[in-house]
């Protein structure tokens, strides 16, 4: 009797330990499932953020334009204007569309004659005169830099990226990943070189 009572005993513990392991590498799996659907989520959402705020500079170029409009913000009436622009908040007649064009224009103007010189160099010398030497940026940090100085190449985030990762195959731009994220950052030659690296765009 004692023989079959171990007996019984030890396959119960055998069932218990084959069913703890199974449960332990269901969990471990689905773990690693929902891992990697958070990166792709919040991969996703820094696109998001920097398409947005390309589509932000490009509106902001528009002629005729004041501050670009912000969702979930309270009605314009009242409100107080954003820093350089004080008409945002102030509705101006139909009649006198010249009283809206004298809030934003002078910038765009300013952006357009900045870049002026350099409207028909290559994307690829363009990224890397705004890119200060040896500090890293994100993509959509060099893209918005891009926008607001050269507002009428309108070239994209997917652009940007792809002419950086050209960059770094001629060692020119470094690249680097912090916490998940790309990172990029101008050398020294980068600094001196001229003509030659290859242009997305």
């Amino acid at each position: 009797m004692k023989n079959n009572a171990d007996s019984a005993s030890q396959s119960v513990q055998t069932m218990y330990a084959e069913r703890f392991a199974t449960d332990l590498t269901d969990n471990r799996a689905e773990q690693k499932e929902l891992t990697a659907q958070i990166e792709q989520l919040r991969a996703r959402l820094e696109q998001l953020r920097a398409d947005e705020a390309w589509l932000t500079g490009m509106q902001a170029a528009l002629p005729g334009e004041t501050a670009p409009p912000r969702p979930r913000r309270a009605p314009r009436t009242g409100e107080k204007p954003a820093e350089g622009d004080t008409s945002a908040g102030t509705p101006v007649p139909g009649p006198r569309p010249a009283g809206r064009a004298k809030a934003k224009p002078s910038r765009a103007r300013a952006s357009r004659k900045k870049a002026a010189p350099t409207t028909g160099a290559p994307l690829h010398e363009l990224i890397r005169a705004l890119m200060p030497l040896g500090e890293p940026r994100l993509v959509r940090e060099v893209h918005a830099d891009l926008t607001e100085a050269h507002p009428e190449r309108g070239t994209s985030v997917q652009v940007v990226r792809n002419t950086l990762e050209n960059l770094v195959k001629r060692g020119t731009v470094g690249k680097s990943i912090q916490k998940g994220t790309a990172m990029y950052t101008a050398t020294a030659q980068a600094a001196s070189e001229g003509d030659g690296a290859p242009a997305a765009g």
